[in-house]
């Protein structure tokens, strides 16, 4: 089973704080083993406003309000990114390169562009395989 030994950082996808937030979500027994590992090793935890956007969302429709109030005062503890004008044009780039083939959506595209480049491929926790399809270093 992979491990945080190591790291530092750690960029989260919504599927982990899916995982996270919800009991009832297949992955949240994981997902709690991970995030004691980050708050016992003092990990920073990053992100971006789409992510957290996505998050809330599907907590709220999938899950319920409860799970997601928890999540947004969670929010915090976060380093939220703000992607720029550039690689909002990247992310739409590589979306349009990947989609024709299989469905990658945009987050997951502007995330690779923070990923690979600001965040100089930091590991990634999620547990849907587009982070890996585009080739990011992910821990499930």
């Amino acid at each position: 089973m992979q491990t945080l030994h190591g790291l530092h950082a750690v960029y989260c996808d919504s599927s982990f704080f899916i995982a996270l937030f919800s009991k009832k979500d297949v992955k949240h027994k994981r997902a709690l083993e991970l995030f004691k590992e980050i708050e016992k090793n003092h990990i920073e935890i990053h992100t971006c406003w789409f992510i957290v956007s996505e998050t809330m969302t599907v907590l709220l429709y999938q899950y319920g309000y409860r799970e997601a109030l928890t999540f947004n005062q969670s929010i915090d503890l976060f380093h939220i990114r703000h992607p720029i004008e550039s690689q909002h044009h990247q992310a739409i780039a590589l979306f349009n390169l990947f989609a024709k083939d299989r469905k990658v959506s945009f987050v997951d595209a502007l995330s690779h562009v923070l990923v690979s480049g600001d965040l100089k491929n930091m590991p990634a926790l999620s547990f849907d395989r587009d982070f890996k399809a585009l080739g990011l270093t992910t821990i499930q």
